[in-house]
């Protein structure tokens, strides 16, 4: 959990660009260019603030709340999986998208910042970090220094999304969605047996990555 390469894997499929740029694309498709940029950036700084406060104010109140790490690791989990099945769900039955708004007044909060690019999953990954970090601030920049990077590439997404679907078959970026997707339920599953290891529930080390 303490390192900066498994934070930046968690980061990606929770908080990454990938669940970005189709979302992106079909909201935007109505705006002219100028407002689709001054929303992903306005959108953008607004989740680098909320990160931020998460990173490094988010930590006391679990503190004072008297959160465990295994309580958050169990809840990421739980939150993990469910919005795994619920991709795999929605790539085998897709829900029919609303008319795309004609005005950008409104989206930078919800729906672009809350869930497009802070996703629940994503604020349970940044409060379990900033408790795995504790006192070690190194740590702990790193991690913030992996979620600017990540703010960064969803940025782009946003600002390049119709190049990029113009660019790269529907499919292929379906099929990469469901590879996150596999992947996200196995960071799950991984995230709930290390709570309940560290909960005394299951014994013996987790398995080793060969």
């Amino acid at each position: 959990m303490n390192d900066l390469s498994f934070v930046l894997v968690i980061f990606f499929v929770t908080l990454g660009p990938i669940k970005v740029i189709a979302a992106f694309a079909q909201l935007t498709s109505q705006l002219p260019d100028g407002e689709r940029r001054a929303l992903a950036l306005r959108s953008t700084l607004i989740a680098t603030a909320v990160g931020f406060l998460i990173l490094f104010i988010g930590d006391n109140l679990r503190q004072n709340w008297q959160i465990a790490s295994p309580d958050l690791l169990l809840t990421g989990g739980l939150l993990l999986l469910i919005g795994a099945l619920e991709a795999v769900k929605n790539a085998q039955h897709a829900p029919a998208p609303g008319a795309p708004p004609t005005s950008a007044k409104g989206l930078a909060m919800s729906p672009v910042t809350f869930p497009i690019i802070i996703t629940p999953y994503g604020i349970v990954a940044l409060l379990l970090f900033a408790a795995v970090a504790g006192d070690t601030r190194t740590f702990l920049t790193g991690v913030f220094g992996i979620f600017l990077g990540m703010m960064m590439a969803d940025f782009l997404a946003m600002i390049f999304a119709r190049q990029l679907l113009g660019f790269i078959h529907a499919g292929t970026l379906m099929a990469f969605g469901w590879m996150i997707a596999v992947l996200q339920a196995a960071l799950a599953i991984h995230a709930i047996m290390s709570g309940l290891q560290q909960y005394g529930v299951v014994p013996g080390p987790l398995p080793v990555v060969p």
